[in-house]
C-alpha cells in the first residue's frame, strides 16, 4: 500500500545547482498457508511487514497480527469474530478510515476467505508464525554466492570442492547453491551442482526454487527438469515456474518446454490473474498464442491490457473472444492511448463508454479531436462526472485539454465553482536563501512520508535522495543522519520484497516505481548487492521489444511518460546490473538508447527525460543537443516552463527543464534563458520553502 504525493521541490533544488467464491452456507475449511497467506503477501505485507508497519500494523508475523489477549496488544484480528476484527472491517470499507488496500479493494472472494478464516478461529500454524529463527547462513554457500555474482568461476569451483557437503547448504534467505547457479551462473555451474547431488526442489525462505530462477535460459531449465524439478511447485507468492516465465518477453521456448513437461496453463495467482494476463503484459504474442492453445483461462480477458502494452497482435488475437465488459475496458484503454482507429473498431462492436472515460480523455497525452469526444458523449459518456477536487470541466482545464473543454461546452456543461485560491509567494531573495528554506522541509517531508504512508514512495523519497546528493556535491550541508536513515529504510523495503522481484511480481507501480527508487539509490551511491541485483533484473526483464520501458500508470506529471521510465530504467540497469551478466544489461541499455534517439517527445517531462536518458545511456550528442534546443523553445514569456504547451508555467516543469538543460551542457548557467528560469523559481517560492503545483493526477490513495 502506498500514497503518492506530487511534490516539485526536489527537481527545483536540483535545478539550482520520480479462486472462486466460498459457499455462504457451509464454508469449507480455510487453511492459512494455502488460502490466506498468499493474499496477505500479495496485497498487505509490502507495507505491513518487517521493514515498515503502516499504522503500526504487521501482518507477516502471528504475534503482531493475533492478540495475546483479545485486544491486549492492539491486534487487528479477533479469532472467531470477523465483525469485531479491524482488519476485516477495513477490507470491506466498514471500519474507520478508507477501505484497504488503497490502490483498489480485494475481490469479494478474497474478502470472504479472510472473513471465513477469522470466523473459523484464525488458525495460524507455528511453522508459519514468522517467529521461527532461521539457522546461520552456511559460510561456504555465502562464498559461492559472491563468486557467482562476480562471475568468478574459479572461486566458485574452489568453494564447492573444499566444501562438498555444502552442495545443499543454505546461505542467506535459505538460498542453496543450485538456486544461486540458476540465477547467476551458467549451464555448467548448474550441471556440476546436480552431478554432486544438489536438490532441484529445495525451497528458500520465500518458497522459491531453482527452476523459477532458471527460466531465462533453456538449457538450465531443461537440466533441472531432467533431474526431477517439480514443474508446478508454487512459491510463497503463489507463482509457478510457468507464471514466472510467461511474464518475460522471449520466453516462448522455455514456456513450451514447461508445458510439455506437465506445467498447468490454467494456474492462477492469488489475485486471480492467470497466465494470459502475464503474457500480454510481457507484450509477447507468441507466448499468448501458446497459452491459448494449451487452454489457459480466458477470464478476465486481458484485451485492454493488450492495448496498453502496445501489443497489436495480442489485441487482434483476443478481440474475437471479447465479452461486452471486455470491450468497455478496452475502449477506455484506446482513448488513453489516443488510438482513434481502435476506438472506432470498438464502438462498431457496441462498446459502451465507461463512467470515467472523459477523465481519461483529459489525461491522455495524445490529442483527441473534438468530433471523437462528441462521439463518446453521444454514446453515453457522462458529461456530469465528478472528479476529486472539482468538475470534469475543471479537470479538463487543469490538463490544458482545450478540445475536451470545447466539447463539454457544446454539450451544455457550464462553468461551476470558484477558481482555486492562489497562494501568495514570498521570494527568498537569493538562491542560497531558497535552499536554506527548502532542504530542511524536504528532509522532514521525506521522513514523514514513510512514517504516515507506511511505505516507500514512487518518487518523493527518491527525488529527495537525488537532491541531497546534488547539493552535497556542491558543498551545501544536509542532515546526514536523516539521509542515511532514509537510504537504509528504502534498501530495507527492497530487501523485504526481493523475492517479488525475482519472480517478476514487482511492487505497486511496477517499473515506474522500481526504476525511480533505484535512481535515488544510485544518486546516493548505494553499493550493489544481491537485492539491487534482483531489482535490476526485474527492470531488465520488463523492457519492451522496441527498447523502451513503458509507463504503467497515468498520473501526470510524474507517472505519465515512457521517456521518464525509460531514462530511469537505463540508469538503474547500468548502475545495478550484476557483473556476471553485464553484457545482457548493456544490450538492454543500447536498445533503450536507440528508442530514445528516434522517439518524438511532446511534454516537458518527455523532453527532460529524453535528454537525461541519453546522457545516462551514452547516447548521441547530436540527439541530446537537438532535444535541448527543442526544450529551450518551450520556455514561456515569464521565464518558466509549463508541463504542456497549453498549460501555464509551474515550478515542477521549470525545475526539470533547467536540470535537463544544465546536464546537457547545451546551456550555461550564465545564459539569459537559464537565469530567467531561476528567477521564475525564486519569484514563485512560498514562505515555507515549498512551491505550489496544482495536481493533475486522480488520487487513488488516502
Amino acid at each position: 500500500m502506498r500514497v503518492v504525493l506530487t511534490r516539485c521541490a526536489s527537481v527545483i533544488v536540483w535545478a539550482f545547482l520520480l479462486g472462486g467464491t466460498l459457499a455462504a452456507q457451509a464454508p469449507a475449511k480455510v487453511e492459512f498457508a494455502r488460502d490466506v497467506q498468499p493474499i496477505l503477501r500479495q496485497h498487505c505485507v509490502e507495507c505491513h511487514g518487517p521493514s515498515q508497519q503502516m499504522r503500526g500494523l504487521r501482518l507477516d508475523r502471528r504475534r503482531d497480527a493475533l492478540p495475546n489477549r483479545v485486544g491486549a496488544n492492539g491486534a487487528r484480528i479477533v479469532p472467531g469474530n470477523s465483525s469485531a476484527s479491524p482488519l476485516y472491517l477495513r477490507l470491506t470499507g466498514n471500519g474507520s478510515g478508507s477501505q484497504m488496500p488503497p490502490d483498489g479493494p480485494l475481490r469479494q472472494e478474497q474478502i470472504s476467505v479472510i472473513q471465513t478464516w477469522i470466523d473459523q478461529g484464525a488458525e495460524w500454524p507455528d511453522a508459519l508464525s514468522g517467529d521461527t529463527m532461521t539457522s546461520e547462513p552456511d559460510p561456504a554457500v555465502v562464498r559461492m554466492m559472491h563468486a557467482l555474482r562476480n562471475g568468478n568461476r574459479q572461486a566458485f569451483n574452489r568453494a564447492l570442492r573444499d566444501n562438498p557437503k555444502s552442495v545443499n547448504g543454505k546461505g542467506q534467505g535459505g538460498w542453496t547453491p543450485i538456486m544461486l547457479a540458476a540465477l547467476y551462473g551458467d549451464v555448467e555451474d548448474v550441471r556440476l551442482l546436480l552431478a554432486q547431488g544438489a536438490d532441484p526442489n529445495a525451497q528458500n525462505d520465500g518458497g522459491g526454487t531453482a527452476l523459477m530462477y532458471a527460466i531465462e535460459e533453456m538449457e538450465k531449465t531443461r537440466l533441472l527438469l531432467d533431474r526431477g524439478a517439480e514443474v508446478d511447485a508454487r512459491s510463497g507468492e503463489g507463482r509457478t515456474a510457468l507464471l514466472v516465465a510467461v511474464g518475460r518477453a522471449g520466453s516462448q521456448a522455455v514456456a513450451k518446454l514447461l508445458l510439455e513437461r506437465g506445467a498447468s496453463a490454467s494456474v492462477r495467482l492469488p489475485d486471480g490473474r492467470g497466465a494470459l494476463q502475464l503474457a500480454v503484459a510481457a507484450r509477447d504474442a507468441s507466448l499468448l498464442s501458446l497459452l491459448l492453445d494449451h487452454g489457459a483461462g480466458r477470464t478476465p480477458l486481458p484485451l485492454a491490457s493488450a492495448l496498453l502494452a502496445g501489443c497489436a497482435t495480442c489485441f487482434d488475437m483476443l478481440l474475437p473472444l471479447a465479452e461486452p465488459g471486455d470491450l468497455t475496458s478496452a475502449l477506455t484503454a484506446a482513448v488513453r492511448l489516443g488510438d482513434l482507429h481502435v476506438t472506432k473498431i470498438l464502438l462498431e462492436r457496441d462498446a459502451k463508454p465507461g463512467p470515467g472515460i472523459l477523465q481519461t480523455v483529459a489525461l491522455s497525452p495524445k490529442t483527441i479531436p473534438v468530433d471523437a469526444i462528441e462521439t463518446l458523449i453521444a454514446r453515453g459518456a457522462n458529461i456530469d462526472a465528478k472528479t476529486p477536487g472539482g468538475t470534469l470541466l475543471d479537470f479538463a482545464r487543469r490538463h490544458g485539454n482545450t478540445r475536451l473543454v470545447d466539447a463539454l461546452h457544446r454539450a451544455g456543461v457550464s462553468d461551476q465553482g470558484p477558481a482555486p485560491f492562489p497562494l501568495k509567494p514570498a521570494p527568498p531573495g537569493s538562491v542560497r536563501g531558497a535552499l536554506d528554506r527548502s532542504l530542511p522541509l524536504l528532509q522532514r517531508a521525506d521522513v514523514t512520508f514513510i512514517q504516515k504512508a507506511g511505505c516507500v514512495s514512487c518518487h518523493n523519497n527518491s527525488l529527495t535522495a537525488m537532491t541531497m546528493a546534488a547539493v552535497r556535491a556542491k558543498g551545501v550541508r544536509v542532515d546526514e543522519h536523516i539521509a542515511r536513515a532514509q537510504l537504509h529504510r528504502i534498501a530495507a523495503f527492497l530487501e523485504e520484497n526481493r523475492e517479488r522481484a525475482l519472480e517478476n511480481v514487482g511492487i505497486p507501480g511496477g517499473i515506474d516505481t522500481v526504476s525511480y527508487i533505484l535512481l535515488g539509490m544510485a544518486a546516493e551511491k548505494y553499493p550493489s548487492d544481491s537485492v539491487t541485483d534482483a531489482w535490476a533484473r526485474y527492470v531488465k526483464n520488463n523492457q519492451s521489444p522496441d527498447g523502451r520501458w513503458q509507463c504503467m500508470t497515468l498520473r501526470p506529471p510524474l507517472e505519465s511518460s515512457d521517456f521518464q521510465v525509460t531514462a530511469a530504467s537505463i540508469r538503474s540497469v547500468r548502475t545495478y546490473g550484476p557483473e556476471s551478466q553485464r553484457a545482457d544489461y548493456d544490450k538492454a541499455v543500447e536498445r533503450a538508447v536507440r528508442w530514445l534517439e528516434k522517439a518524438q517527445p511532446s511534454s516537458t517531462e518527455d523532453h527532460a527525460f529524453k535528454i537525461l536518458g541519453l546522457i545516462w545511456g551514452g547516447g548521441s550528442q547530436a540527439a541530446i543537443r537537438k532535444t535541448a534546443q527543442e526544450l529551450l523553445t518551450l520556455q514561456q514569456s515569464d521565464g518558466g516552463w509549463g508541463q504542456r504547451s497549453s498549460l501555464a508555467s509551474d515550478a515542477y516543469a521549470t525545475g526539470q527543464a533547467l536540470v535537463a538543460l544544465r546536464e546537457s551542457r547545451a546551456l550555461a548557467v550564465s545564459h539569459s534563458a537559464y537565469r530567467r528560469g531561476i528567477q521564475f523559481l525564486l519569484d514563485s517560492q512560498l514562505e515555507d520553502g515549498s512551491w505550489y503545483v496544482r495536481t493533475r493526477a486522480l488520487p487513488i490513495q488516502p
